[in-house]
């Protein structure tokens, strides 16, 4: 029994990370003394740290805050202006970038791809002590780096403890929909939304675009301008050629306000083809900013008339990328089993498509009335599964049964927020990395596994995924596609 325990603590000791713990009495002193040494050094030759980038975030239940409070922003905001003023450490771009110099170059969009936290979680103990606890989190592998942290305990002063208490936002998450542009910082919304653009056309080198810009925007409660601002921005990085000319040019730069819920819009940029007929994808970026709400009166009439005029306008699609033309699977088809013994839970339907390229699959079914959903197997397993395909190969993923006629259902090339017809996602990703990413990212859908429903993610927080699933494969459109098939009468 004995022997059993010992060998029980050691795995126990195993599975935490080791966080030196300080006897150092005040905060700050720890942090200048103890904290910021160790963090520069170890980022500099703790082998998971190198050629890696990082960034600096403050911790609430293991998870990244974008609001948070000013004592805890200062320790962060120190460690970060540290790292960054030591050689051979990669600052994630936002992080990164100086409030002076919004320019980006291309070298900065390597710097988007962020795999480790460094999380500074700040915490009142029972006892009525404080601790600051730092850790570094891999974001591929989802697992805290053993071998890496600080720990300080003990009694916050009086400025510190008034600090604590004063909420700030994260500018870091700045264009998130909690953390939103405000009209004061159009200058930092155009260079956000460029440098997104820039990066997504560094990465498609076969395709030239050449673009007019639209300067003749719809009235945005002050956003008059910015899509000016974007082109300068992105004529300044060389990521594209503008063009005066309509008639030389290929594509057309545009941007619009789409109200989300009340003040709150979601400012979305796009470059579309100038014709049908245009050579060259469609490309969007978005980021949420608070505009005044500049509604107009309601008119004088019937109260039927009334009540019209303030309804609010349907949410539009997110704008997914994919592959376009060069589709890395072939549309998804609904099949009826040869018979139910192909079924691992009762009577059911199959999602088939088939596969251009080596790659990785998984499957999302958006509920109609009942949110987005991903889709396992029999097994039920909680992390998120993916189906690995090769060249060639037929695919078929088991869903609730459902109607196979084929005039029943038909492709989309939509993600609303409320379908009226269930509606089934493959999203195919060609990168190992990059699927471990999309992996996490869908990890926060909840799952379904079975015949029944299941409460899926829809409202704000569907807004919000969708947003951030959009920004993660747009900086990847090259390695990611999607088809979506929406059926009717499902049973």
């Amino acid at each position: 029994m004995k022997r059993f325990l010992i060998v029980l603590a050691i795995l126990v000791a195993q599975s935490i990370p080791t966080v030196a713990e300080s006897r150092e009495k005040d905060v700050d002193r720890w942090v200048d003394r103890d904290l910021i040494p160790y963090v520069r050094q170890q980022l500099v030759i703790h082998p998971r740290f190198r050629d890696e980038t990082v960034m600096f975030v403050i911790l609430d239940d293991n998870a990244p805050a974008s609001s948070t409070n000013a004592l805890a922003l200062s320790i962060r905001d120190r460690l970060l202006a540290a790292a960054v003023d030591t050689r051979g450490v990669e600052i994630g771009w936002q992080q990164g970038r100086s409030g002076a110099a919004l320019e980006s170059s291309p070298q900065d969009c390597m710097r988007d791809d962020v795999h480790y936290y460094i999380g500074i979680e700040l915490s009142q103990k029972l006892d009525g002590t404080y601790a600051v606890n730092v850790r570094a989190l891999d974001l591929e592998d989802r697992n805290w780096v053993t071998g890496f942290g600080r720990r300080w305990q003990g009694q916050l002063n009086t400025s510190q403890r008034q600090a604590m208490r004063q909420k700030r936002v994260d500018d870091t998450f700045l264009g998130a929909r909690d953390v939103p542009f405000t009209l004061a910082q159009t200058d930092l919304l155009a260079s956000h939304l460029a440098h997104q653009l820039s990066c997504t056309l560094q990465r498609r080198v076969a395709d030239d675009y050449v673009v007019s810009v639209d300067l003749v925007e719809p009235p945005a409660s002050g956003l008059e301008g910015t899509v000016e601002l974007i082109s300068n921005n992105l004529a300044n990085r060389e990521a594209l050629a503008l063009s005066a000319d309509l008639a030389t040019a290929n594509a057309i730069l545009s941007g619009k306000a789409h109200r989300i819920d009340g003040v709150l819009h979601q400012y979305w940029v796009t470059i579309t083809p100038s014709s049908e007929a245009g050579d060259v994808p469609a490309l969007s970026a978005s980021a949420y900013v608070v505009l005044p709400d500049a509604q107009p009166a309601a008119p004088v009439g019937p109260p039927a008339v009334i009540a019209a005029s303030r309804k609010p306008p349907a949410a539009p699609p997110v704008s997914i990328p994919n592959a376009g033309k060069d589709a890395l699977i072939s549309a998804l088809r609904i099949e009826a089993p040869v018979s139910y013994g192909e079924c691992d839970f009762g009577a059911c339907s199959f999602l088939q498509t088939r596969a251009r390229v080596d790659s990785i699959v998984f499957f999302l079914e958006h509920q109609a009335s009942h949110g987005l959903v991903r889709l396992a197997d029999a097994s039920c397993r909680e992390r998120t599964a993916a189906r690995i395909a090769r060249e060639g190969q037929n695919l078929r993923f088991p869903i609730a049964r459902t109607s196979t006629s084929s005039r029943n259902w038909s492709e989309t090339h939509d993600w609303g927020l409320d379908p009226e017809l269930d509606t089934y996602y493959a999203v195919v990703v060609t990168d190992e990395r990059l699927a471990r990413r999309v992996a996490n990212h869908m990890d926060k859908l909840p799952l379904r596994c079975g015949n029944a429903l299941r409460p899926g993610l829809d409202g704000g927080a569907l807004q919000a995924w969708l947003n951030d699933f959009a920004m993660l494969t747009a900086r990847e459109s090259g390695q990611v596609d999607w088809r979506g098939v929406a059926v009717r009468n499902v049973y």
